[in-house]
């Protein structure tokens, strides 16, 4: 029977997975607007929950 105790545990999955958790968060970010890291990319003013209700009126 194996011995469990000192035995370091795997975190490369979770390390990955945040890993891609903080790339799409970036992406997103720099497509809605709201950082602008890569010029020309995404969109031009930053998205607000507003900008319906002054094309409204």
């Amino acid at each position: 029977m194996p011995r469990l105790v000192g035995q370091r545990s795997d975190s490369s999955p979770t390390i990955a997975l945040l890993c891609l958790l903080a790339l799409i968060t970036g992406i997103s970010l720099e497509y809605l607007g709201y950082v602008n890291v890569i010029p020309g990319l995404g969109r031009d003013i930053p998205y607000s929950s507003q900008e319906n209700t002054n094309q409204a009126q």
